[in-house]
């Protein structure tokens, strides 16, 4: 498996993070700001240019807002259908945040995110159904559980002349580069590795003749379609 990994684009809930006002102003499913939209447009266009970037068939998203949004202009871009992905969510799922003690929210539907997103193909196990969610106690046994999961789906789908894309979040990178690169964890904690928004990651999964899975990581968080002044963390 050829596995392009990507953070979304910026949200608003990334945009006021650490302001004094962040839990009043936090929205549960945030969408993409303006700069948000940017990063993503030109994350598209770099794809377009990007050899590697031009092999890419099988696109997956996470089913939050800020990831279609991120999704959309890339899918234009190689012309390829988006797979929603409902395991590929950030960490904890969509609630209400501390301020509302965790309050579980529920997702948008096929037919709201197609707005954003008229490439959106929906998840055949929630068929005709919003997506729940996915509000979680925060626990990383369960994180790592579901970053194997989503690895597992994934490599399902792809083959020997598959570039498999995936546009997911920052935290539940972390569970999904420990469980591709076996990576050691702390107490279940996975390693932290920065992924700035739409930053990429490349890694790259073979099996040799004696069964055993070879690990490369080619590249991470590269923001190269980024200007200086609109990288943000």
């Amino acid at each position: 498996m050829h596995l392009l990994l990507i953070r979304h684009a910026q949200s608003g809930n990334n945009h006021i993070e650490g302001t004094p006002d962040y839990l009043k102003g936090r929205l549960a499913d945030p969408p993409l700001t303006e700069l948000g939209h940017r990063q993503a447009s030109r994350l598209a266009d770099w794809a377009a240019r990007d050899g590697f970037s031009q092999r890419i068939t099988h696109l997956y998203t996470s089913l939050t807002t800020r990831a279609v949004q991120t999704a959309t202009p890339l899918a234009r871009a190689l012309h390829l259908k988006v797979h929603g992905l409902t395991e590929a969510y950030e960490c904890g799922g969509l609630n209400s945040g501390s301020g509302g003690g965790f309050t579980p929210v529920v997702g948008r539907d096929h037919a709201s995110l197609q707005v954003d997103c008229p490439a959106l193909l929906w998840p055949e196990e929630i068929h005709g159904q919003a997506w729940d969610g996915g509000c979680e106690p925060w626990e990383s046994a369960r994180f790592a559980t579901r970053a194997a999961s989503v690895t597992a789906r994934l490599r399902m789908v792809a083959d020997k002349v598959d570039v498999v894309a995936l546009i997911t979040h920052h935290d539940f990178a972390q569970y999904l580069i420990a469980d591709l690169l076996e990576l050691p964890t702390s107490h279940g904690e996975a390693l932290t590795f920065r992924l700035n928004n739409t930053a990429t990651a490349y890694i790259e999964l073979n099996v040799a003749p004696d069964g055993k899975t070879q690990r490369v990581l080619h590249w991470f968080n590269r923001a190269c379609h980024l200007t200086a002044d609109s990288v943000t963390l």
